[in-house]
């Protein structure tokens, strides 16, 4: 177990591996926001005045939980069955040709199949993510599985971060220009998109020759695939939810998503009351910025996390980290956007969700049986999808009923307190079990 007090020392093929995925998987993170910011941009410019225009924020972020709802079990399955570090691999693979696809179609001035395009973005993430989370415990071991969980989380919050700010200030930055040039017109919003998701093509071949340097992983034998496959949502639920260690641990990771999920279109409604003209730049950039400040702190919170846990799961952390995360939401809801004050609660934000959900990860990965493991972190990617359909809705209700931006953060607040507290209790309870 991950309390063990000593390990054997991890093979250099090993380290090399573990560099490679977290990589690869960093980079496919960076792709996925990267576009993502570029075609809301991009739709705000040249369809402000439409369904898509008005909402694009909402549509993307619909796009990425369906695939995961829909195909979760199916991409457990693959996981399962065949050698993970062949499952990343041919992801990788797809990622190119969809990217390949959103050029074509700003190219060809679709907004519709660049959002398509999107959509396909978050299956191929689907078959991505429990290979991704799958494959560091027959990488590292058990006992190193809290390290690398960390440094994963870490980096897949560089890589967010990374390619939201970059494709924000160079999709603002071309857009100005343009506008600056030619005066404002919607061909300044196609022209502006072009250049940096062509320049994302690239990374993609990047990724795929790093991919090659992962070392093979076993298949695991079992039975064949069949169509009852695709129906085994509430199978893989059943089995997660049968085991209270398990179930309970899920579901305070679905908590930490369902804040989460809630603040990437909260800072978009807080970048509209900054920016109200939809036609000039600023908007993709000011919401980088504020997402920025929470992955300043979730990269320094994840580190120290991870540099702790090098010999044991830290457990206790996360329910003050969930208190922290707290404290930082009141802060984002009582002082102005933009302010010292503001920019901090957002770091303390960030800080604290990495002493929450690293720990939580590490130990829901620990805990679930080797050949099944992949369908545990499917099941609770279905979780995580569900956390985020919810988070879309109730964003939307209480933009509906008039709530500021700064008034909408303010329930999570309190539902971060409440879930602290339930956390915190169930550790006790289960302390003698670990």
């Amino acid at each position: 177990m991950s309390d063990s007090p000593s390990s054997p020392p991890l093979a250099k093929r090993s380290w090399l591996s573990l560099a490679a995925v977290l990589f690869v998987q960093t980079q496919n993170a960076f792709n996925d926001n990267f576009v993502k910011f570029v075609l809301m941009g991009l739709a705000m410019a040249v369809a402000a005045e439409s369904a898509i225009g008005k909402n694009i924020e909402y549509i993307l972020a619909a796009m990425i939980p369906l695939p995961f709802i829909l195909l979760a079990p199916v991409a457990g399955y693959m996981s399962d069955r065949f050698s993970k570090r062949d499952v990343i691999f041919q992801c990788l693979l797809l990622q190119l040709a969809l990217f390949v696809l959103i050029c074509l179609a700003i190219v060809f001035r679709s907004v519709e199949v660049a959002v398509l395009g999107f959509f396909l973005l978050a299956v191929q993430s689907t078959f991505f993510s429990p290979a991704k989370q799958g494959i560091l415990k027959e990488i590292v071991g058990s006992e190193r599985l809290g390290f690398a969980n960390g440094l994963m989380s870490m980096l897949t919050m560089v890589g967010i971060l990374g390619g939201m700010w970059l494709a924000g200030y160079w999709f603002d930055m071309r857009l100005a220009s343009k506008n600056e040039l030619l005066g404002m017109q919607m061909e300044n919003g196609w022209s502006a998109a072009l250049v940096p998701v062509i320049a994302a093509c690239g990374a993609c071949l990047i990724a795929i020759v790093i991919g090659r340097m992962v070392e093979k992983t076993p298949a695991h034998a079992g039975e064949k695939f069949s169509r009852t496959v695709w129906i085994r949502h509430f199978i893989h639920l059943k089995e997660l939810f049968s085991r209270s260690m398990l179930r309970s641990t899920a579901l305070f990771i679905t908590g930490y998503w369902l804040v989460a999920n809630f603040l990437g279109l909260g800072f978009v409604q807080f970048a509209k009351e900054i920016y109200p003209n939809a036609s000039k730049a600023g908007r993709m950039t000011e919401t980088a910025k504020m997402l920025s400040w929470v992955g300043a702190g979730l990269i320094v919170g994840s580190v120290i996390v991870s540099l702790l846990s090098r010999k044991r799961i830290q457990y206790a952390f996360s329910p003050w980290g969930g208190i922290g995360m707290a404290l930082g939401l009141g802060g984002v809801a009582f002082f102005g956007p933009g302010t010292l004050s503001w920019n901090v609660s957002l770091l303390v934000v960030g800080f604290a969700s990495g002493f929450y959900v690293i720990p939580l990860n590490a130990w829901l990965q620990d805990i679930a049986e080797e050949d099944h493991r992949a369908r545990v972190i499917s099941a609770l990617n279905l979780m995580t999808a569900f956390s985020g359909i919810v988070a879309i809705g109730t964003g939307k209700l209480l933009q509906l009923a008039g709530l500021t931006a700064s008034q909408q953060v303010i329930p999570f607040a309190v539902f971060l307190v409440v879930v602290s507290a339930l956390l915190g209790s169930f550790l006790k309870r289960t302390a003698a079990l670990r």
